[in-house]
């Protein structure tokens, strides 16, 4: 009597087992298939005589996939790889951004504050420019690259962030009235650097790796103050020639230059979700867009663009300067993140990892928004 129910019970486990290894064999040839049609984004970069890019694919805190293709260095024929380091450009502002919500937060200066508090040898502005006017890209400060090609000064001459003030300084007038308008400047973003530092009394490489990226874990990551540092696996960047083949563009930085892997930034993009560095009320902050005088909402929040797109919501920016082009999305309703980080000018990274979150179900192709389009 009891030869049934067990011989049974062993066929029912056997169906089981079946049936989880047939699902299991399935999720593997999705996967594969993901990772080949990602790398066929990638094709004609993916050889060692060419620059290239490195990628990760986040979903709820773990690379879903991760690869590098091209060269970090041609010189050497150094593959690109997601512990590449690449100078991170405009990407670094949301750092920046983040070390002055964690003094606001520590007591040791309000975002209300008058910038001229911890910045005495700025001209004395019509209007006030407060420290969230900068972080929002609303004070009206000269952004730095039309500064410099008045004056004549190439970016190449710009060695430390005393170079960058003594510029910034020279310019007495404001674009417009603080809070009134949004215009990009990079110059305010140096100057939060400068603020960050006279705050904390630590320099703001010291002060990011105590603070950030030391408790996340970001063990390749800093801020690169001084140029001539020699870099452990270090991202070059170049620029196609007229006659074939790649030019190497600067290899300095820009006032407070940032470098950063694919698989550092994973540890960021966590914090979002999982909150390590400044709690909660840290990462909603880093989220607030700025408002202007007038009412109208930004899609400009610290350091990072959020934007909707009816049922979406993506959360972006780009980093562009001397050959290095990045791109950072998250869709945090699907819990999904691109990581795009790129060593060749002509390269659009934006579009890459636009064309990359589509694979991975971001959003569906009919409802993408405009600009994340993948292009035909």
């Amino acid at each position: 009597m009891s030869f049934l129910p067990r011989t049974f019970g062993l066929f029912f486990l056997w169906v089981l087992a079946t049936i989880l290894a047939s699902e299991s064999a399935l999720a593997q040839d999705d996967a594969a298939y993901l990772a080949a049609q990602t790398d066929q984004l990638f094709t004609q970069w993916d050889k060692p005589d060419s620059p290239g890019c490195a990628l990760g694919v986040i979903q709820d805190g773990q690379f879903l996939y991760k690869n590098g293709y091209g060269s970090a260095n041609l010189d050497w024929d150094i593959p690109i790889t997601t512990s590449t380091a690449f100078y991170m450009a405009s990407l670094s502002k949301q750092f920046v951004a983040a070390a002055i919500v964690l003094l606001a937060q520590d007591g040791r200066l309000s975002l209300e504050d008058d910038i001229r508090t911890y910045l005495p040898e700025l001209p004395e502005y019509e209007h006030t420019v407060t420290i969230r006017h900068l972080i929002h890209h609303t004070g009206g400060i000269r952004n730095l690259f039309p500064l410099l090609s008045v004056a004549g000064i190439s970016v190449e001459d710009l060695h430390s962030i005393e170079d960058i003030l003594e510029v910034i300084v020279r310019e007495p007038l404001l674009d417009f009235e603080p809070g009134t308008e949004h215009r990009y400047s990079n110059s305010g973003y140096q100057l939060l650097g400068v603020i960050v530092e006279r705050a904390s009394g630590k320099s703001l490489r010291e002060f990011a790796h105590e603070r950030i990226f030391a408790p996340l874990g970001m063990r390749n990551t800093h801020f690169h103050e001084d140029w001539t540092r020699i870099l452990n696996q270090r991202a070059m960047s170049y620029a196609p020639r007229e006659a074939g083949g790649f030019s190497q563009t600067y290899l300095g930085t820009l006032g407070y230059g940032m470098y950063t892997t694919v698989e550092d930034l994973l540890h960021w993009d966590r914090n979002f979700s999982e909150p390590k560095v400044g709690g909660q009320e840290f990462v909603d902050l880093l989220l607030t867009r700025g408002v202007l005088a007038n009412g109208d909402t930004l899609n400009y929040a610290f350091g990072l663009r959020v934007e909707e797109y009816g049922r979406v919501r993506v959360v972006h920016h780009d980093g562009n300067f001397m050959g290095f082009k990045h791109y950072l999305l998250r869709v945090p309703e699907n819990r999904l993140s691109v990581i795009c980080l790129c060593n060749l000018r002509t390269i659009d990274a934006q579009d890459l990892a636009a064309q990359v979150a589509e694979l991975y179900g971001a959003w569906g192709e009919d409802d993408a928004p405009d600009q994340f389009k993948r292009k035909r």
